[in-house]
């Protein structure tokens, strides 16, 4: 009996592998796949919960980005980029500093720019737009600082970096922050799990996000642009949870799955259940942030 429920299982299992290689073969064809807007509606939909989740925990590492970038930048300073700014916190630092600089908060998320409205910055321009598609649009040499946290990862990186390069004055700075490929490893072995477990719910294919492998790669990006480092730093933080349930809950609200949550709707009470129970079983109740950041000078 034992072994008849075995052999039942494995040809569940094989059965439900192959549903979701036709899935994603005639997504592919399709091309659908997840594209900036549908991460932008992904960060929407956490816009209202972003600071008193992520941001309450990791603001300190964009306060050491921010305190860096503020050594590097005189106060004088006139033209300011905020870039994937999602709720204007690092701008409503800076603004504190730089009294005299014109603002511009871009990002394509309308709930996070909605949110970063609400910080009532005197001399802001707040644009709907993606990055790359903003960087294109603005002329050679006319800022004097770009900064990025957490995002550049969500269009090709180096593209980006030429862009900012392009548009900063000499002498002009550039301070981002990213994660990893390392990050959130827990929620990564477990994610193709679900996937198998809930292949007719798969809407878009999700690749794989550029995140540097480790800070030596990060400044590769940065070094063939011809910036110059004049700082790096790279860490982790870990996340300790009471439960399933809230560590599911901090991933689902946060924007840490933004893109992957596209693809697979985290929000579905069966995928959650199907997430709990895996969680459970391999006695995952932490999960772990590892990211690197740079201020860089053209």
């Amino acid at each position: 009996m034992e072994q008849k429920c075995f052999i039942k299982e494995k040809r569940g299992g094989r059965m439900k592998l192959i549903e979701l290689i036709k899935k994603i073969f005639l997504l592919g064809i399709q091309r659908k796949v997840v594209r900036a807007e549908d991460i932008g509606k992904a960060y929407t939909f956490v816009s209202d919960c972003y600071e008193n989740t992520f941001l309450k925990e990791m603001h300190v590492y964009n306060d050491e980005v921010l305190n860096a970038f503020i050594e590097a930048l005189p106060t004088d300073t006139k033209g300011l980029l905020d870039l994937a700014c999602g709720t204007g916190y690092n701008s409503e630092v800076l603004a504190r500093v730089y009294t005299q600089a014109q603002f511009y908060l871009v990002d394509i998320s309308k709930g996070m720019l909605e949110e970063a409205k609400k910080k009532q910055m005197r001399t802001a321009s707040f644009i709907q737009k993606d990055m790359l598609g903003f960087l294109k649009e603005q002329p050679d040499e006319s800022l004097d600082g770009v900064i990025c946290c957490w995002a550049i990862k969500y269009q090709p990186p180096r593209q980006i970096i030429k862009e900012v390069y392009r548009i900063l004055k000499p002498g002009g700075i550039f301070g981002v922050l990213v994660n990893t490929k390392k990050t959130l490893p827990e929620i990564r072995k477990i994610y193709p799990s679900l996937l198998l477990k809930h292949p007719e719910t798969i809407q878009r294919i999700m690749f794989n996000l550029p995140n540097p492998n480790n800070k030596l790669v990060f400044l590769k990006w940065f070094k063939k642009a011809r910036f110059q480092v004049l700082r790096a730093e790279e860490g982790k933080r870990v996340f300790h949870f009471r439960n399933e349930e809230k560590l599911i809950e901090w991933v689902t609200h946060t924007g840490a799955l933004a893109g992957f949550d596209c693809m697979l709707d985290l929000q579905n009470q069966e995928i959650k259940k199907s997430l709990e129970a895996s969680l459970m079983k391999k006695r995952i109740h932490s999960v772990t942030h590892r990211f690197v950041w740079a201020i860089l000078k053209k």
